[in-house]
C-alpha cells in the first residue's frame, strides 16, 4: 500500500512543506515557497484501484476514468456494465483491452509512425503497471493531464 506524502523540508528556508490536497504540491507555511513533485506510478495506481483478484470490475473502473478524464487519449466501449473495449493511446504506447467471449484480454504495442513494432498479449497486472508508468510519465510532462488524474484519484 502506498504511504500518504509526506511533509518535506522547505528548499528555501529549510521548514517542513505540507502536502496539499493533490498530492503534488507541497506549500511551506514559513515563508511561502510552492513546489510541485513528480507523480510516482505507485501512487497513481493506488488511486485507480486495481485489484487482480477481481479483474473484470478493476478493468472498468480503470477504463470509465481514463475515458472520463482523458477522451483525447482513452476511448472505452461498455454493453451495458461490461467493459467491451478499451484503447489508451500515450506517445508511442498503446494500451488495449478487448473482450474476447467472457474474457477481458489486455495487449500492448508500441508504435512508431503509425506502425506497431511490437504487439504483446499481457497479464492483467503487468499491463496495468505499464499503463500507469506511461500514464504517470505522461502527467510529469503536460499539467492537464496532472490536473485530470488528480481528479479521477491518482495523486
Amino acid at each position: 500500500m502506498t504511504q500518504p506524502p509526506q511533509p518535506q523540508p522547505c528548499s528555501n528556508c529549510g521548514a517542513p512543506m505540507d502536502p496539499q490536497s493533490d498530492g503534488r504540491t507541497y506549500l511551506c507555511v514559513y515563508c511561502g515557497t510552492r513546489i510541485q513533485v513528480a507523480i510516482d506510478a505507485s501512487q497513481l495506481a493506488a488511486g485507480m484501484g486495481f485489484d487482480a483478484r477481481n479483474v473484470e470490475a478493476s478493468l472498468a473502473r480503470v477504463a470509465q476514468a481514463l475515458a472520463w478524464g482523458m477522451p483525447d487519449r482513452a476511448r472505452a466501449q461498455f454493453q451495458g456494465a461490461w467493459l467491451m473495449q478499451l484503447e489508451v493511446e500515450l506517445g508511442n504506447d498503446k494500451f488495449i483491452v478487448v473482450r474476447e467471449g467472457r474474457q477481458l484480454v489486455t495487449r500492448y504495442q508500441k508504435i512508431v509512425r503509425g506502425v506497431a513494432l511490437k504487439n504483446a498479449t499481457l497479464a492483467p497486472d503487468e499491463w496495468f503497471e505499464n499503463l500507469t508508468r506511461a500514464v504517470a510519465r505522461e502527467a510529469n510532462q503536460n499539467a492537464r493531464a496532472a490536473a485530470v488524474l488528480g481528479q479521477i484519484g491518482g495523486r
